[in-house]
């Protein structure tokens, strides 16, 4: 009896290695590791970076203002434009001040015209004085009438240069506005590539920023493993836990390559013998932030 007891739990624990081996050599459908949507800021401007406050590992929020290129150039070209159309405005006014001083002289010339009258009925003044003074009013007349036109065609003309300066003016504003650096998106900076002080020339990368709320992980699947997949389906994302067990979590795939590749060295497939795979991404919520950049993740269809 003794005898029998042992063949079965010699049987028994042959039997459980087997089924541990098993169950080890049970792969996952996909593998791959976690990237983020990283994006690279450069500057849109040329000058000295004046500030630029932000370190590697930084929170930043979209919109948030970090440094400043400098801008004295650009105000200085602004400042010269403002005194071209001040100046434009200056030679308008003055044609109006002219105007302004004739029609105060018709004015004049009217009154004294009436009082040569009366004093021509009384006798008292001369035809020639009366002549004068209708002459006076008639040079004052054609005066008013020539610096009319003329304040017309300086202000068609006024308006031609304004336009341009004018629209110079916005340029300037709005090269002035992309000196000021910010924060594209709400994010951690993963690297930072200069310093306040040093100059920023335009389209010279400054940082890297990326979103870590949202992760993606890339992997690669054969075209038998992905006969039955599609984008917005759910899978399990499996990563490694500190106990030794596998953490897992729920994402959805978001994109399927259309076009094969050879095998990543770093990626397994459950097909090994494949060669050819199809890479995927999935899209994963990092809410606790458990999970990292370039973390290795299993997935399971």
């Amino acid at each position: 009896m003794n005898k029998i007891n042992l063949k079965y739990i010699v049987l028994l624990c042959i039997s459980s290695i087997i089924f541990s081996c098993n169950i080890n050599e049970e792969k996952s459908d996909a593998y791959g590791n976690f990237e983020a949507v990283e994006v690279i800021v450069s500057a849109e401007g040329n000058g000295t970076l004046t500030q630029f406050e932000i370190e590697e590992g930084d929170r930043l929020k979209a919109g948030q203002h970090i440094g400043v290129i400098d801008t004295v150039m650009l105000t200085l070209q602004k400042e010269e434009v403002l005194a071209n159309i001040r100046s434009l405005g200056s030679k308008v006014m003055s044609i109006h001040e002219q105007i302004a001083v004739y029609e105060e002289q018709h004015k004049k010339l009217l009154n004294d015209k009436d009082r040569l009258e009366k004093l021509f009925k009384a006798e008292v003044a001369t035809q020639q004085q009366l002549d004068e003074i209708n002459a006076g009013i008639a040079i004052n007349e054609k005066q008013l009438i020539a610096t009319k036109r003329k304040i017309k065609d300086s202000n068609r003309a006024t308006l031609s240069q304004y336009e341009p300066l004018s629209k110079k003016i916005d340029v300037i504003n709005e090269q002035i506005s992309k000196s000021k650096i910010t924060s594209p998106i709400d994010g951690i900076v993963l690297e930072k590539y200069a310093e306040a002080s040093e100059i920023a020339s335009y389209g010279r990368p400054l940082f890297k920023i990326a979103k870590l709320s949202t992760l993606k992980v890339r992997a690669y699947a054969s075209a038998s493993q992905l006969e039955n997949v599609k984008v917005g389906q759910e899978v399990t994302i499996m990563t490694d836990n500190s106990n030794g067990e596998m953490h897992t979590t729920k994402g959805k795939i978001e994109w399927i390559s259309a076009k094969s590749e050879f095998t990543p060295k770093t990626i397994q497939t459950k097909e090994e013998r494949v060669n050819l795979v199809y890479a995927f991404k999935v899209k994963v919520e990092n809410k606790n932030g458990k999970f990292r950049i370039g973390m290795p993740a299993e997935i399971n269809f």
